[in-house]
């Protein structure tokens, strides 16, 4: 296979907007993905609503993530930035996954630098000299090699990184425990005005923002009674303590994301696999407990689930610098930050059913620096998305999909930037530059006074 200026594996959100950057700064790209579908967890997974485009009253995420957005919106395919009834994050931005589907492919096809690559799995990394000069992939007609000058990890668990021998962590310090897994699933016939009619006579089995009933969208964290009963008589069996869904764009239409899978690791077969029948196991048992006990969901019927269960956290590789718990609460700003996020720490426990999430007050979000994408030991690897460098507590924030779609922008453009010289090396100060040129943020000092 010719020789290409930039290679990213995995065509998820990140991986997307890694290639459509590192093209548009004209790198010629090779998109290596492993399924037949571009997006990743919110086309394959159905984890939507995306959340954390805005904090402190401010939009932190911009570029091609706001552009993905207004093409959702030309399409009819999402209900733009509004509002969170949850008070979870300060907006949230609904959206269908099939359209989003379309969009993706959409780019992929007016964007000449990309060659695509689909149902493709890299298989293994060629290191020499502290440098990956080449990469294994394996597809049905058997294994190929692609080399490139610069390359990004964004599959997700980053399993190039893994191949290429970067250090890594996984899940939280004291067990290794990482945060449980959820097979989502989309409902149809739901009565949202019976289950508003609820929320207001018992408010208190809530979590809900003060003026949550003025708005035309709803979202539901809570029945607990309900689920604390059910689970008292043996109808709901997963480690779960409330009911958490959001309003599709079609009307009746929810997301719901209830289920729970604990203890798997999505870099495990055997894990993913036991993940997967459990996940599935569970919608049976979540869409009989709300059709039968829960107002509004008695003529609800199941419209389709993920593709493939949803991973919250994987692997965690050790860059020139880890995002820390400190730096999410305090609203760190960094010299080379190349991304914001608007989103709190969002602790889904690893071996329960509890949910915990922490948010400073008056929070204005807080930057991503470069470092956290570069690997220590590799001169030509850039990582992003949800293994970026980070604690477990911190990446409990950082992983959603604004802000992994900002990350993937910065590595797609520090990639083509690069493609002559060490990533390391990286002029943060030209980046950020870059960033700010194609519509992006990169760091609070980038926003109005």
């Amino acid at each position: 296979m010719e020789r290409f200026d930039v290679l990213v594996a995995g065509a998820g959100a990140s991986g997307m907007c890694a290639a459509v950057a590192a093209a548009r700064e004209g790198a010629r790209v090779l998109l290596v993905e492993k399924t037949g579908l571009l997006g990743g967890s919110n086309t394959q997974s159905l984890v939507c609503p995306l959340m954390g485009f805005h904090a402190g009253g401010q939009q932190v995420v911009r570029g091609l993530a706001q552009e993905i957005v207004e093409r959702l919106r030309e399409k009819e395919g999402t209900l733009g930035h509004i509002p969170d009834p949850l008070g979870v994050a300060e907006t949230i931005t609904p959206i269908e996954p099939e359209t989003l589907r379309e969009v993706y492919f959409d780019l992929l096809r007016e964007e000449k630098g990309i060659s695509p690559l689909l149902h493709t799995l890299v298989m293994e990394a060629h290191v020499e000299d502290g440098r990956i000069q080449g990469i294994t992939m394996a597809g049905k007609a058997g294994k190929t090699e692609a080399r490139a000058s610069v390359y990004i990890d964004a599959t997700g668990d980053g399993d190039l990184a893994a191949a290429s021998g970067v250090p890594f962590t996984q899940g939280r310090p004291s067990d290794g425990a990482a945060q449980p897994m959820t097979l989502l699933m989309k409902l149809g016939g739901v009565d949202l005005e019976k289950v508003r009619s609820f929320m207001r006579r018992s408010p208190s089995q809530f979590v809900l923002r003060d003026d949550w009933d003025t708005m035309p969208y709803i979202a539901v964290s809570g029945f607990f009674e309900k689920v604390e009963q059910a689970r008292a008589r043996g109808e709901l069996t997963l480690p779960r303590d409330r009911v958490l869904f959001f309003q599709g764009v079609r009307e009746g239409e929810v997301i719901v994301n209830m289920g729970r899978v604990i203890q798997c690791r999505s870099t495990d077969a055997m894990d993913m696999t036991r993940a997967e029948m459990e996940g599935r196991r569970q919608v049976r048992e979540i869409l009989n407990f709300l059709k039968n006990h829960v107002d509004g969901f008695e003529a609800s019927f199941l419209v389709e689930t993920g593709a493939t269960i949803g991973v919250r956290e994987s692997r965690h590789f050790r860059g020139l610098y880890t995002l820390q718990a400190e730096d999410v609460l305090r609203g760190a700003m960094f010299d080379d930050a190349v991304a914001m996020c608007g989103f709190p720490m969002d602790i889904h426990d690893p071996l329960g059913k509890d949910l915990a999430w922490t948010q400073m007050t008056q929070w204005q979000g807080y930057d991503i620096p470069y470092r956290v994408m570069v690997p220590e030991t590799l001169e030509n690897l850039l990582v992003t998305g949800r293994c970026v460098s980070a604690t477990h507590e911190a990446a409990a924030s950082a992983r959603i999909t604004p802000t992994a779609m900002a990350l993937g922008e910065a590595a797609g453009i520090a990639a083509a930037l690069s493609k002559e010289t060490r990533v390391q090396d990286m002029d943060t100060g030209l980046l950020r530059e870059r960033i700010r040129t194609w519509g992006g943020i990169p760091g609070r000092e980038s926003l109005p006074r």
